[in-house]
């Protein structure tokens, strides 16, 4: 227990850029984390789709619990540093076992529509990438999106990840990989 919070006080730190704060879940997250996991609009290009309310409160839950017990990795919430606002969470985990590679960690990120297209979801991400190849030492990352998702495939590019192979189905979704090395230098680092 003693080493699990020795990490957690490493890896599962506050992270900020000019404008978002990026913290681990706590127990408040559970109300904003149930309502993207019941919008449909949000949900469309994710794995499982969106959940009836009281199904997305139970995941929230279980989403919470899950990330205080976790030490290197998990959600951070995405939070205005201006207003408080949660935009959403960014996450690093262990990439599922689909058909492609399953022993990567892979980066995430999903918002609340009232936060799409404002660079929200690059400038989080980003951090979140840098602080895995800077403080967690990770050689690289990857990332799965559903191939149809242009605007995902836009982050994921303007962070320097590059697909990898064809986008692949795997139930009923077409999936596409991305990876990215770390740099060699911090300059390099988009």
């Amino acid at each position: 227990m003693e080493i699990e919070e020795a990490w957690r006080r490493k890896h599962r730190i506050h992270l900020e850029t000019p404008r978002l704060l990026l913290r681990p879940l706590v127990l408040e997250d559970v109300d904003w984390l149930a309502g993207l996991f019941a919008d449909r609009e949000v949900n469309r290009f994710l794995w499982e789709g969106a959940s009836a309310l009281e199904q997305a409160r139970r995941t929230a839950e279980a989403v919470v619990s899950l990330d205080l017990m976790r030490c290197r990795f998990g959600h951070w919430a995405i939070q205005d540093k201006a207003t408080g606002v949660v935009h959403g969470w960014t996450e690093l985990s262990k990439l599922r076992p689909w058909s492609g590679p399953s022993d990567e960690i892979a980066l995430s990120y999903v918002l609340g529509l009232k936060s799409w297209g404002r660079g929200v979801a690059t400038e989080a991400a980003g951090r979140l990438l840098r602080h895995a190849f800077e403080v967690s030492g990770l050689n690289r990352a990857m990332a799965v999106i559903i191939a149809d998702n242009t605007a995902s495939r836009r982050v994921l590019e303007k962070l320097g990840m590059r697909a990898i192979g064809n986008p692949e189905s795997a139930e009923w979704k077409n999936l596409q990989y991305f990876r990215i090395d770390a740099p060699m230098s911090a300059e390099e680092f988009f």
